[in-house]
């Protein structure tokens, strides 16, 4: 029975992860053991725990507890453990989703044993080398084995770098959107979910402020309700910003902050309202599967087919949030374009492993 190690530590790892679990247990012909490795990159039981909950995905045979909040020092922390994990499973293949630290930190590991590295979102690009996303995604392209591409554009991307041999498939995370939505009937309601975690947005708390008084004023003026997930990192600005009472200021601007939800309840959010705000990767292509239009608050995106379909709009700065919120608010999406492939991408891409390694 071949072994799969399976690397995850941030919220878009373990969503993944539970697609390609159904996968694995669907296809018992291939006969794959999953072995999952929790890096601890995300230690905050809203952000990992309720996802293994939730989702079915297996618990854990392995979990870091990182003692470093510097990136480098936890980068080396991660690296090492990972290492020692697969000297002692021995591992058929190492499986790494995206562009997380706990993604590089994998196929370094991996590579420097050995063995081969499985890559699902190879190929992605934003082009933007400021982000550390972009610096993981190509460094863990460079060394991986097998590279799982979920678009035409991530094909090409890796072709211009030199890199032949990937394997188109769709997207995993739209597997899941589809998935866990189905019968799921909601009618959308003129209000918008907002999440915002970058450090380019909230780390400083000037720029924070802009981005909340700009998304608050449209949202007052169109008297418009925004639904705010808080996530730790920017949490910690807010109450900065405005002191103690940092959420009862929000809700003066229309804005009513809640705790981190999970998975499901977060795609329920986002198929009930009318517009998605988000920095996320992930959210903007969530908000796709479930029919939503979207702004993503960032200057570019890697998943460039949204913009090109109208389906988001990207708005670098917060003085331009009031024009891309009125163009894309309640806007018709249609996801018969088959941006992202049908919902069978991790089947398809565990036929592919199985190929390659047989």
């Amino acid at each position: 029975m071949p072994t799969l190690l399976t690397i995850l530590g941030a919220r878009p790892q373990f969503i993944k992860a539970a697609a390609l679990t159904r996968a694995i247990e669907r296809r018992v012909d291939l006969q794959w053991e999953q072995i999952i490795l929790h890096t601890g990159q995300h230690y905050d039981s809203q952000l990992s725990e309720i996802f293994f909950e939730e989702l079915n995905i297996p618990r854990p045979e392995f979990q870091f507890t990182l003692k470093s909040g510097e990136r480098t020092a936890r980068m080396i922390e991660m690296t090492t453990g990972i290492s020692e994990v697969i000297a002692k499973v021995k591992p058929d293949a190492v499986l790494v989703y995206g562009d997380t630290d706990s993604t590089l930190a994998g196929a370094q590991a991996a590579s420097e044993l050995g063995v081969q590295v499985i890559h699902v979102e190879a190929g992605l690009r934003s082009f933007d080398m400021e982000m550390p996303e972009e610096i993981n995604r190509i460094a863990t392209d460079k060394i991986s084995s097998i590279l799982i591409a979920p678009t035409v554009t991530a094909i090409k991307n890796l072709t211009n770098e030199g890199i032949d041999g990937s394997h188109l498939t769709g997207d995993i995370m739209h597997d899941n959107a589809l998935h866990f939505t189905k019968g799921l009937a909601v009618s959308k309601a003129q209000s918008v979910l907002l999440t915002m975690h970058r450090p380019s947005n909230v780390d400083s708390t000037e720029r924070l402020k802009s981005w909340i008084d700009s998304i608050g004023g449209w949202c007052c003026s169109k008297n418009i309700k925004a639904t705010f997930p808080v996530h730790p990192r920017t949490k910690k600005s807010l109450e900065k910003l405005y002191g103690t009472l940092w959420s009862d200021t929000l809700r003066e601007k229309n804005i009513h902050t809640i705790d981190p939800v999970g998975y499901i309840e977060l795609l329920r959010f986002i198929k009930i309202s009318s517009l998605v705000i988000t920095d996320s990767g992930g959210i903007q292509k969530e908000a796709y599967s479930c029919e939503t239009p979207s702004v993503v608050i960032r200057r570019n995106t890697e998943w460039v087919e949204l913009v090109h379909a109208g389906h988001t709009v990207l708005c670098p700065e917060p003085a331009q949030l009031s024009e891309t919120a009125d163009s894309q608010n309640g806007r018709d999406i249609d996801v018969s374009d088959l941006l992202y492939g049908n919902g069978n991408a991790a089947e398809d891409i565990l036929e592919i492993i199985s190929n390659e390694l047989s």
